[in-house]
């Protein structure tokens, strides 16, 4: 199967970025189990050496059932492994490939898509060398459906329990419901086998999310295990100082003729939580001691982009191109009830002056959809034309607000620099148009914990998505099904419910043919920004960030983070 995925590359400045079209990258499911293990040796790669990565905040979540946000999804394959996963080389004209993970191939399924099959590798251990059985990734799953499992992915709990979210809904282990989910069996030591009522083609895109890393349950501290994780990747955790480092070291009971995807040349990672995105660039810039083999995890802030670009030596050390995000400013559809007023906020925002608030053009095109271009099925329109050179209708926004009384409006974002920066330039689009709209700064660490709780008092918010896997499903499926809302852990950030959307999205899911879906899914898109109008499209994201001299065979990954699975440290 072959399908159309975000990547970037590292190189001389130049995009090089892949997308719709023909540049876009091959995308191939492993169902026959080729991938080979050990993973394919990396060309020049040496060994030994420290990797810092440097980050303005600490990932939310490491306990891996919790883990859906894109750093946290890319380094935590160091530390956790699932039943699928990902091959990236970012090789110009090589695919992407779904393989097997700690499963021997991508899964076996039946005839009608309702039955799915895993079998484990051999010699697969935990960190402290106890076996890895298929009733600890059933485990795993398990813990997702309960409170250590609100925060990260939902797509196979509610594949899986069709009461998810209602009544008499699987709570997760450790009560009567026992630890086996709902269509989950073990029938022995290496097999696990998935059970749905429907069809359901996307299984093996699931469970490359880390909700399915296998967790004994004697080491489940519950929420402590955020920080006492276990690993089953070539690394775990040496050092952990709470939002401030964390340093990994080599796993000795991680077998690397078990694992297809990973390598283990680098002696220990380091994470610097502490460096804001200017510290980061400015650090690697001048590469001094360690920091020549270290990478940012954030873009170059706006105002030193120049200064990158006018550096010709510094300039090989950057990726650029566009990635799979689109970034979204959601307003709360059960705050702000008037149609006409969220097609004004559409209409008023000037995206040119956003656009170079963030860092301008190179970092970033104006977006007007939901769906990002690189989603199966994007089509491309604009139900809010922005004017000549984006800067919104002013006029249009006055007229859908004749007549009307709209209070003060709470527009929260993370706390960053950059958003302090952006947040003014977003008020006074606003203001343009008589809104009086004032900024609530959320600390990082909790920014998506915050405004996932239903009820949250906010009227808009800022968000970012990229689809989990290329379907439209993924996006939409997300960001607009109203009838997942529930008390916590929303990704639907603009608490949006339509019930002729619900039952379009449960019609689309539900087709085998993913081809005759995609297309649909574009309509779609299209209908819901003009019917309902649930957030303003601000950007679709792209990269400019750099990394040191020393930093052996990186790029950027599905997850627009430095891949480091590979990396070395040269000489």
């Amino acid at each position: 199967m072959t399908l159309t995925a975000a990547c970037s590359k590292v190189g001389d400045g130049k995009d090089e970025g892949a997308g719709k079209g023909p540049d876009a990258q091959a995308f191939v499911v492993d169902y026959d189990g080729k991938a080979v293990t050990p993973a394919k040796p990396v060309e020049g790669a040496k060994t030994g050496g420290v990797i810092t990565i440097l980050e303005d905040g600490a990932p939310e979540h490491l306990d891996p059932q919790q883990i859906y946000v894109s750093n946290a999804l890319s380094y935590g394959q160091l530390v956790h492994r699932s039943l699928t996963g990902y091959i990236e080389t970012g090789k110009a004209g090589e695919p992407l490939q779904l393989v097997g993970d700690l499963a021997t191939n991508a899964g076996v399924k039946s005839a009608d898509a309702k039955v799915w099959t895993y079998t484990l590798r051999d010699g697969l251990k935990f960190e402290d060398g106890s076996p890895i059985t298929s009733k600890d990734v059933a485990y795993g799953i398990a813990r997702s459906f309960g409170p250590q499992g609100t925060q990260g992915p939902q797509f196979l709990q509610s594949a899986l329990d069709e009461k998810r979210g209602k009544d008499g809904a699987y709570p997760g282990p450790g009560g009567a419901a026992g630890d086996l989910p709902p269509g989950v069996t073990t029938p022995d030591d290496k097999t696990i086998i998935f059970t749905f009522t429907t069809p359901h083609v996307e299984i093996p895109y699931l469970l490359a999310f880390p909700t399915s890393t296998p967790v004994q349950k004697s080491k489940d501290t519950k929420e402590k295990y955020d920080n006492e994780w276990q690993s089953s990747g070539p690394y775990k955790r040496a050092e952990l100082v709470p939002g401030v480092k964390l340093t990994l070291e080599k796993n000795p009971n991680w077998d690397p003729a078990s694992d297809p995807i990973r390598h283990q040349y680098v002696d220990k990672f380091v994470f610097d939580f502490t460096t804001d995105a200017k510290a980061q660039t400015d650090r690697i810039s001048a590469a001094a001691g360690g920091d020549a083999a270290a990478v940012m995890v954030d873009n170059v802030p706006p105002d030193q982009i120049p200064v990158v670009k006018g550096n010709a030596d510094l300039m090989k050390r950057v990726a650029v191109g566009p990635n799979q995000y689109v970034y979204y400013m959601n307003i709360n559809t059960s705050r702000v009830t008037d149609l006409a007023v969220r097609q004004a906020l559409n209409y008023a925002f000037d995206r040119d002056a956003y656009l170079k608030a963030i860092g301008g053009y190179d970092i970033a095109s104006p977006a007007s959809t939901i769906m990002s271009p690189v989603v199966p099925g994007y089509k491309n329109f604009d139900a809010y034309p922005s004017l000549p050179d984006n800067h919104g209708d002013v006029e249009k926004a006055k007229k859908l607000l004749e007549g009307k009384t709209v209070g003060k409006l709470t527009f929260c974002t993370s706390n960053t620099p950059t958003n302090q920066t952006v947040s003014a330039v977003i008020i006074e689009s606003f203001k343009r148009v008589g809104l009086d709209v004032t900024a609530k700064f959320i600390e990082r660490s909790a920014y998506y914990t915050e405004i996932g709780r239903k009820g949250i008092e906010c009227d808009l918010m800022s968000s970012a998505w990229g689809q989990d896997y290329p379907d439209g499903e993924s996006t939409l499926g997300v960001l607009m099904d109203g009838s997942k809302i529930v008390a916590e852990g929303n990704n639907n950030y603009s608490y949006f419910a339509a019930d002729d959307i619900i039952a379009k999205l449960k019609e689309l899911r539900e087709l085998t043919d993913r081809g005759a879906a995609a297309a649909q899914y574009g309509d779609l898109d299209k209908l819901i920004m003009e019917k309902y109008a649930p957030l303003i499209p601000l950007r679709y994201g792209r990269n400019f960030t750099i990394y040191g001299p020393q930093v052996g065979n990186t790029f950027l990954n599905q997850f627009s983070q430095f891949d480091v699975l590979g990396a070395y440290v040269k000489s």
